[in-house]
């Protein structure tokens, strides 16, 4: 069984040039937890917010060992608006059966981030933890 994700919704912001005394670049929503924003370690792109945090398995975090032996620590988000997936779907060693996967890169640096997790009536991200940064969003005014 193999479903096929798609991922033409993640594609709407323009990719940041890579740097790490860039500002995060975001079009997230303003979050109910003070703004913070999860961004790419690498770049400082905004990724995701903490508001978007959910549990599967009754979890936000999970740690697993993909089939070469790398162990990964990723938590799940609903969304993840500066992620953009590539590949075929697989449902290969999935980590959440029946969901197929794809790799989700950075839209600004291309750095591996996590995966995408789709059925036919649901989606979510798999984002390791520590490829990104907590960052508090500066208020304006």
């Amino acid at each position: 069984m193999s479903a096929v994700c798609s991922y033409a919704w993640l594609l709407k912001s323009e990719p940041a040039k890579p740097g790490l005394d860039a500002p995060p670049q975001s079009t997230l929503s303003d979050d109910d937890e003070g703004r913070r924003i999860l961004a790419c370690a690498y770049c400082r792109r905004a990724i995701t917010t903490a508001a978007t945090r959910i549990e599967m398995r009754r979890a936000h975090e999970h740690a697993f060992t993909n089939p070469h032996g790398v162990r990964y620590r990723i938590g799940c988000f609903a969304r993840a608006a500066g992620c953009a997936a590539v590949g075929p779907a697989s449902d290969f060693w999935s980590w959440f059966p029946p969901y197929a996967w794809q790799i989700e890169q950075c839209k600004g640096c291309g750095e591996h981030l996590g995966w995408l997790f789709c059925t036919a009536d649901h989606r979510f991200h798999g984002l390791i933890l520590d490829r990104l940064l907590e960052l508090q969003e500066r208020s304006q005014g």
